[in-house]
């Protein structure tokens, strides 16, 4: 049996004056460890993208975390700096890939912001500063770029 192949989000980065297209290495371990599939990571191009061309050639779909936020202009919602930072290239090609990849029946798996993008991809909205809510917990992780401290 050939090994599954699986579309995966990537997050637009900035690094050494570089654009870089890219997910957590978690979620590709994940992908190849634990599901024992090949991952295929899916530049945030947006429309330049052929969704229908990507999805005929995949077994399914993983939308990712990120520490980007899904900008709210797409659900209704006031952008502010303390919401961010977000992704407008990811937003741009993942809620279509959502869509598409609903429409056609390509089994999804949304973890994290992929599980805000399903919702907003689908006509939701997102509450943001629901931590600051009277009667909430803060389930946030510490802020840290270390991942053993989260």
């Amino acid at each position: 049996m050939q090994q599954p192949l699986v579309a995966i989000s990537t997050d637009v980065r900035q690094f050494d004056n570089y654009t870089w297209h890219a997910a957590p290495q978690q979620y590709l371990e994940a992908a190849v460890a634990g599901a024992g599939v090949f991952p295929l990571l899916v530049p945030s191009f947006g429309d330049r993208l052929d969704l229908d061309e990507l999805l005929s050639s995949v077994d399914g779909v993983m939308v990712t975390g990120s520490k980007s936020n899904v900008h709210p202009s797409l659900y209704g919602g006031d952008p502010s700096e303390a919401n961010g930072p977000y992704d407008p290239a990811r937003d741009a090609t993942t809620l279509p890939l959502i869509r598409k990849a609903i429409e056609r029946g390509v089994p999804l798996l949304a973890i994290c912001r992929g599980i805000q993008e399903l919702n907003v991809a689908l006509g939701g909205t997102l509450g943001t500063e629901i931590q600051e809510r009277e009667g909430s917990l803060d389930h946030r992780a510490p802020v840290s770029d270390n991942q053993e401290e989260r």
